[in-house]
């Protein structure tokens, strides 16, 4: 075993950059392979009924925590509620990764990145609002297909904030997954969007620049992540604005809609306030030399991506999400929902009329009104349906739907 492999959770946290070599990676991999069929076992055990307690009944509370602290994580298709909604969790793994195809100097959501463009605090506020309206107009349209109807009314919520990041939309979610081998494809692919489909890095395009010679792989262990949680649920971060203290949180995404976020194994840190990876120090940073053959090797092990992004319905509708994301006109409902958010704006009246002032969008004029900003044909609407008229979550996935009842003490009130 490697000598990277051996001190991966030992060494001093700090920022600076790991080199790997492919024996290293080779070593993530088979790391990464034995976690997930660990996974497997305890989830086929939990299915099959089993649990500690029958192993040694007479130490019952220490079963209890076992179950509640090893088991339930591992288990696919166990139910649990976070701070951002209810979520349908696959199996927790040890590790969180996000790979990236070349050096940058900032990992950044997609929305943060587009604020920093702007120059004053109220553009930024302005933009904030529009991209709130499309996420929020995103979530409209996918409550248009009684698939997602039912979904929100027999599983779990729709996080649709978290699916819009996945789709192209501006937002304040950063990807992560606990596939090794999903990140590795981020790290040594790319999207031709003329194509408009992945291929493997090539050697003519790594070669371009010193940072594009190199992808990065950013690391966090499980137990990192579950510490950080507790503390940040327990509100130990907050603290006055001049000592204000950053956590790059991961959240689960689960098992959702339109399969993109489950193929990934999804997770994502809400960044509301900017936090770069690269100044995070319970992230690890792992660079590695690029190679065509490993970039290949990485793509067909993927199946050129249709382990990631296989074909789903919402595929056959990326038109209506391409205008939404592009939108400058919007509902009365979704400048509701944006505004609501915002902590800058306080008077409607006001925001609507800077709103339809500003030149934030370019020529484009900000319009807010009774009209969506995509047309779905009633035609385009069943034939989802269609598609999914006899799905089953349980059958499609493999999974059960698991919770574990939580005992609360009565209160003084209660009888």
């Amino acid at each position: 075993m490697s000598e990277y492999i051996s001190r991966r959770y030992t060494d001093k946290l700090d920022n600076r950059i790991i080199d790997i070599t492919y024996d290293d990676i080779k070593a993530l991999f088979h790391e990464n392979e034995k976690d997930a069929k660990e996974c497997e076992a305890i989830t086929k055990d939990s299915y099959a009924g089993k649990n500690f307690y029958s192993d040694n009944p007479s130490n019952s509370r220490f079963e209890f925590y076992k179950e509640v602290l090893y088991r339930d994580p591992k288990t696919s298709g166990f139910i649990m509620q976070y701070p951002h909604g209810v979520v349908i969790r696959q199996a927790e793994r040890n590790n969180y990764f996000r790979g990236e195809n070349q050096i940058f100097s900032k990992s950044v959501p997609s929305l943060i990145r587009k604020l920093n463009q702007y120059n004053s605090e109220s553009d930024k506020e302005l933009y904030k609002l529009v991209a709130d309206m499309r996420i929020a107009e995103f979530g409209m349209f996918l409550f248009e297909f009684d698939f997602v109807k039912n979904w929100a009314a027999r599983y779990s919520d729709v996080l649709f904030e978290a699916l819009a990041q996945h789709y192209g939309l501006e937002t304040n979610w950063l990807d992560i997954t606990n596939d090794f081998n999903v990140a590795l494809f981020f790290a040594t692919c790319y999207y031709d969007g003329t194509e408009k489909r992945w291929k493997p890095l090539t050697k003519e395009m790594t070669e371009k620049s010193e940072g594009t010679k190199y992808g990065m792989i950013f690391h966090i262990p499980q137990w990192q992540v579950s510490i950080q949680s507790m503390f940040n649920i327990a509100g130990q971060y907050s603290s006055s604005e001049d000592e204000k203290i950053l956590i790059n949180d991961v959240l689960p995404i689960g098992f959702q809609p339109f399969m993109r976020c489950h193929m990934q194994h999804g997770y994502g840190i809400k960044m509301m306030d900017e936090f770069p990876l690269q100044e995070d120090i319970t992230f690890e940073k792992l660079r590695f030399r690029h190679s065509e053959k490993l970039s290949k090797e990485i793509y067909e092990r993927m199946d050129q991506g249709r382990l990631i992004y296989p074909h789903e319905g919402l595929l056959d509708l990326l038109d209506v999400v391409e205008t939404i994301k592009q939108s400058s006109t919007f509902t009365e409902d979704a400048f509701d929902y944006a505004f609501n958010k915002s902590t800058y704006y306080t008077d409607k009246t006001k925001c609507k009329k800077f709103l339809a002032e500003s030149d934030i969008l370019g020529n484009k004029k900000i319009i807010i009104g009774n009209t969506q900003p995509y047309h779905l044909s009633r035609q385009r609407r069943r034939r989802l349906d269609r598609m999914y008229e006899d799905f089953s979550i349980e059958k499609e996935y493999g999974i059960k739907l698991t919770t574990r009842m939580v005992y609360t003490p009565a209160g003084p009130d209660d009888h």
